[in-house]
C-alpha cells in the first residue's frame, strides 16, 4: 500500500554509500566529493519527493498498480491507455524529470566527477571491478528513475489493446523507459554544466518553492465543491504556469552560458593596453 513511498526509501540508501566510498578511500578530492553527494542529492531529492505526491494526491493511493490503472482512457469497450498524468501534470513532472537528472548525476548536474574541480569524483581511488560498480549503479539509477517517471506519468505498462493482449504491457513499459533514458542521455551531450553554486541555488530558489506552491494549489482545488472537470482544468493551469516558469529560469540561464562562452572564444583587442617600453640604457 505504500509503494511510492518504499521507492523514495529505498532510492534514498545511495546517499550514504556515496559518502562512505570517498571517506574511505583516503583521498581529500574524493571526500570533498562524497560531501557535494549529501548536499547534492539531499538538496534535489526534496522536489522530486514533492513531484511524485501530484499523482499520489490526484488518485488518492500510494499503489503503483492503482496510479498506472488510474489513466486508463477508454473509447468504448477499449482502452488505450493514454489518459496520462503527464498531460494533467506537467509542472510537476517537469519538477520529477529534472530532479531525476541530478539524483541521476546526470549533466547538467554532474558536478559530483567534476574534472576540472574534483578530478574523478568520489570514486577517484576505485578501479577494475569496484570503478564498474560504481558506473553500472549510476546508470541504473537512470534506468530506475525512468521507469518511475513512466509509472507515474506516462501511463506504466498501460497503452493501446494491452487489456487484450497482456504481452503488450512490459512492452510498452520498457518501450516507455528506454525513451525516458535516451532523452537523459540526449541532454547529457547537449548541455552544458552548472556551477555548484547555481544548482544548489536551483534547488532551493527555485525548484523548491515552485512545487510547494503547486502541491497547495492542487490540494486547494480538490478541496473545492466543483465538479470534477473544473477541478482538473484549475490543476492544468497551474501546472502550465509552473512549467513555463521553469522553462523560462533555465533557458535564461543557458543563454547566459552560451554568450559567457561565446565571449571567452572572441580574441581580445591589445589596442590601448600596450605600455611604452622603455628604451634608456639608464646611464
Amino acid at each position: 500500500n505504500v509503494g511510492v513511498l518504499y521507492l523514495v526509501a529505498l532510492g534514498s540508501i545511495g546517499i550514504m554509500a556515496a559518502l562512505m566510498a570517498g571517506w574511505g578511500s583516503n583521498n581529500k578530492y574524493a571526500l570533498l566529493a562524497g560531501f557535494r553527494v549529501v548536499a547534492q542529492l539531499l538538496s534535489y531529492e526534496i522536489p522530486m519527493v514533492l513531484a511524485m505526491l501530484a499523482p499520489v494526491l490526484l488518485v488518492n493511493t500510494m499503489r503503483m498498480q492503482e496510479l498506472a490503472q488510474a489513466q486508463s482512457l477508454f473509447i468504448g469497450p477499449i482502452n488505450l491507455g493514454i489518459g496520462w498524468f503527464v498531460f494533467l501534470l506537467p509542472g510537476a513532472f517537469l519538477i520529477y524529470f529534472i530532479s531525476a537528472l541530478a539524483e541521476g548525476e546526470q549533466t547538467p548536474f554532474d558536478l559530483l566527477e567534476a574534472e576540472s574541480e574534483l578530478v574523478a569524483g568520489f570514486h577517484i581511488e576505485y578501479s577494475g571491478m569496484k570503478f564498474a560498480m560504481f558506473f553500472l549503479a549510476q546508470f541504473l539509477n537512470s534506468f530506475f528513475l525512468g521507469a518511475i517517471a513512466v509509472a507515474l506519468f506516462l501511463g506504466g505498462w498501460q497503452g493501446p489493446f494491452a487489456g487484450q493482449i497482456p504481452l503488450l504491457g512490459p512492452i510498452y513499459f520498457m518501450a516507455k523507459t528506454f525513451f525516458i533514458y535516451v532523452v537523459i542521455q540526449w541532454i547529457k551531450g547537449t548541455f552544458p554544466r552548472m556551477r555548484v553554486d547555481q544548482m544548489m541555488q536551483f534547488a532551493w530558489k527555485v525548484l523548491v518553492p515552485l512545487v510547494l506552491t503547486l502541491i497547495l494549489v492542487q490540494m486547494v482545488v480538490m478541496k473545492l465543491p466543483l465538479p470534477g472537470w473544473i477541478n482538473s482544468l484549475l490543476v492544468l493551469v497551474a501546472n502550465i504556469g509552473v512549467f513555463i516558469a521553469v522553462l523560462n529560469i533555465m533557458g535564461s540561464y543557458f543563454r547566459r552560458e552560451m554568450v559567457r562562452t561565446k565571449r571567452s572564444f572572441e580574441p581580445k583587442s591589445l589596442i590601448g593596453t600596450m605600455q611604452p617600453v622603455n628604451t634608456s640604457s639608464g646611464d
